[in-house]
């Protein structure tokens, strides 16, 4: 009887599923497919060279529906392009169309729409009346998919054929606008995705939770949805349905929120690209994160000590065109009680194989003859001198020096150690491993060049938190104790680059030499947990990095993000950047790469 009752259920799925579904499945177009050349696209249109592009998930919309759309539950949600001032939001896969080229087509329209619209006109429906036409215009190329397109999707929906008679004169036409805001047209731009309420409402100081088991446990989710956030913070939450009696010592004395599961859901990205809403809490109900005990473990006698309360400088703010002043504090921090290390023995062979090409980059010395004292005797001069008759009216000058020529030039190495260098390379080696033999070995090279150079690693917990780590500075001699500073170097928070560029341009500015390099070492685009993550971000880097070269500095980045393509070429320009793909080779590329700037 169940076998019977399922076969009809899935019998009456498929047909109410062929009725109200309208999108060919085998003619489905995928965006990753098409990410690279969508954005080169994009730019080439002149569309914002600080946006980038992503998918969006479906949204809501209250229109009206078939009898067998609402037994099926569907037409309640669309998939619609819109952008924002951080980025244009596309759907993740399109299958409008009967053809591959159609649906494909239907992408690159998109993206040249969002280049074309401009948020400051009128209402929506004029907005896209009026790119749509300028496009159509600039690129009659569209005029033939655009027809066509407006053709197949006004016959599968009758009520979108308002669109078909849209002119100039009846865009305020009320009537125009309500079908509007009842029938979405795929081929437009929409406003952005919105939560009901903002996240400023929410706090978030609390410090995010570092370590191994946290890394792991960490999943991206790429699409971006719909959020409805909601007031959790009462204390009269949560029911204790079973209290064990040998339970009650710990209980009496922890605030636990006895009504959730602290557990790791090892589906949470699954679900949550399921769900077409995402409810965000305040609470923090990571339990093992929020409980400490006193053990019994020995202590570490390592310390980070801060050098005064911290300075404020000044951060851009692209959307307002100006500085915010004194926005953003500045900590430097040194670490007490370091243990001299020696040079790694690991890291000896790699060391080796670059010294010839270091004795290459030694300029010839200068010889200086006929002087009166000097590093040693000049032979010839000597056999003159003897063999002259007059030896009192000879000039008695035997010796000879050899003045090596310095090479003029400073180097700040930036290091950025945020959260994300924790991540593995293999199951012995993470990156902020890679990113301190890197720094081992380039010290060593900077070493043997007699090169000035200092070294300062950075991260960042908001704009009140820019933890800048003093590694080595300039006056500071290489020794065994540097090497015990970048050996104990240990992963932060975020990566606030543009305050961390700023402060590190201020010191190297400082320097008499006439050459100053400013080498950066990071594995992922500037974020913070504030609005710094997106385009804020960029551009605020973008700025100090323009502040760098106007003081005379050269900026060079040194990344193993394999996406920095997508943002470095915008901000250090087409030769101010290198990717490592393979980050266990920076060790080695990295003294090649100031070998090959500094020739």
């Amino acid at each position: 009887m169940l076998e019977f009752e399922e076969s009809i259920g899935k019998v009456w799925d498929n047909f109410l599923t062929k009725k109200t579904d309208t999108a060919y499945e085998d003619k489905r177009v995928f965006f990753e497919e098409k990410s690279k050349s969508l954005k080169i696209f994009y730019h080439l249109l002149g569309g914002e060279k600080g946006k980038e592009l992503h998918i969006t998930d479906k949204r809501f919309i209250d229109t009206s529906r078939t009898l067998l759309q609402k037994i099926s539950g569907s037409g309640k949600t669309f998939f619609l392009a819109w952008q924002d001032e951080t980025g244009l939001y596309l759907p993740s896969s399109l299958a409008y169309f009967d053809s591959h080229e159609e649906n494909t087509m239907m992408y690159f329209w998109l993206v040249a729409m969002a280049t074309r619209f401009d948020t400051h006109r009128g209402t929506l429906l004029e907005k896209n009346f009026y790119a749509s036409i300028e496009l159509l215009n600039e690129y009659p190329g569209f005029r033939a998919f655009y027809d066509k397109a407006v053709d197949q999707l006004t016959e599968k929906n009758e009520k979108l054929s308002f669109v078909k008679s849209l002119t100039k004169e009846n865009l305020t036409d009320e009537n125009y606008l309500e079908n509007l805001d009842l029938y979405p047209f795929a081929l437009w731009i929409y406003p952005p995705l919105s939560s009901k309420k903002s996240y400023s409402d929410f706090d978030d100081e609390e410090e995010p939770v570092r370590g191994k088991e946290q890394s792991e446990k960490t999943d991206t989710l790429k699409m971006k949805k719909q959020a409805n956030q909601m007031d959790d913070k009462k204390e009269t939450d949560g029911l204790l349905a079973f209290l064990p009696d040998a339970m009650m010592s710990i209980m009496e004395q922890v605030n636990v929120d006895r009504s959730e599961d602290d557990s790791f859901d090892e589906d949470a990205l699954y679900n949550a690209e399921d769900l077409d809403e995402i409810t965000l809490g305040q609470k923090k109900a990571n339990l093992n994160a929020r409980l400490k005990m006193d053990l019994d473990i020995s202590s570490n006698s390592k310390e980070e000590y801060p050098l005064g309360k911290g300075y404020f400088i000044d951060e851009w703010d692209y959307s307002k065109e100006k500085y915010l002043k004194n926005y953003v504090c500045i900590k430097p921090l040194i670490t007490t009680n370091i243990e001299p290390v020696v040079f790694p023995v690991h890291l000896k062979k790699i060391y080796k194989k670059i010294q010839a090409e270091l004795d290459l980059m030694e300029l010839d010395r200068i010889k200086n003859t006929n002087l009166p004292y000097g590093d040693e005797i000049n032979l010839d001069t000597w056999i003159d001198y003897k063999g002259h008759q007059n030896k009192s009216g000879h000039h008695q000058k035997f010796y000879t020096t050899f003045e090596r020529k310095m090479r003029d030039m400073s180097t700040l190495i930036l290091a950025d150690i945020s959260l994300s260098t924790e991540a593995a390379i293999t199951q012995e080696i993470r990156v902020i491993d890679a990113i301190k033999d890197s720094l081992m070995v380039f010290s060593e090279s900077l070493e043997r060049l007699e090169d000035r150079f200092a070294i300062y690693a950075f991260s960042s917990l908001k704009n009140t938190n820019v933890r800048f780590h003093i590694i080595k500075n300039f006056k500071e001699k290489y020794s065994d104790y540097v090497r015990g500073k970048i050996d104990n170097i240990k992963p932060g928070y975020y990566t606030r680059l543009g305050a961390a560029i700023r402060e590190s341009s201020k010191i190297l500015n400082k320097q008499q030499s006439q050459n100053k390099l400013l080498l950066i070492i990071s594995d992922g685009k500037p974020n913070d947990v504030d609005r710094y993550d997106g385009r804020y971000g960029i551009e605020d880097t973008k700025k100090a990095i323009q502040e760098a070269k106007k003081l005379g500095l050269i900026p060079f980045c040194i990344t193993i993000d394999i996406e920095a393509k997508d943002y470095l070429s915008y901000l250090f320009g087409r030769n101010g950047y290198v990717v490592v793909r393979d980050s266990k080779k920076l060790p080695k590329v990295l003294p090649e790469i100031y070998m090959s700037l500094t020739k």
